[in-house]
């Protein structure tokens, strides 16, 4: 891992803390898909402007919004899919998707 890679992490990892984050990584793409599709029709909003995501889609992110919480979600080919957020937003997903939560990033996406 690089030098800036180690520094993005270590300073993502530190907003974890403060922020009482947590990580979901690595998600399947069909799981990945559906988490964004059931949050949105729960009430959630994307903020960012929508493209389309596909399984060979290199990059995509888009940030989902509720009230005060936002849940960043990323996809990569090479990572699947992460998001990361509060941990008492992601700590049912997490249940409902058979992976667990972590304060640390295990697969560096950046």
């Amino acid at each position: 891992m690089g030098l800036f890679t180690s520094f993005k992490k270590s300073r993502l990892e530190n907003k974890f803390k403060k922020k009482e984050w947590v990580i979901i990584q690595p998600i399947p793409f069909a799981q990945f898909e559906q988490l964004i599709i059931d949050h949105v029709d729960s009430g959630w909003e994307i903020e960012d402007d929508y493209e389309r995501l596909a399984e060979n889609t290199s990059n995509w992110q888009c940030e989902l919004r509720k009230g005060t919480s936002i849940l960043t979600c990323i996809w990569t080919a090479n990572h699947q899919g992460i998001v990361y957020g509060p941990e008492r937003v992601l700590t049912g997903l997490s249940e409902k998707l058979k992976v667990s939560t972590s304060k640390t990033i295990t697969t560096p996406w950046f």
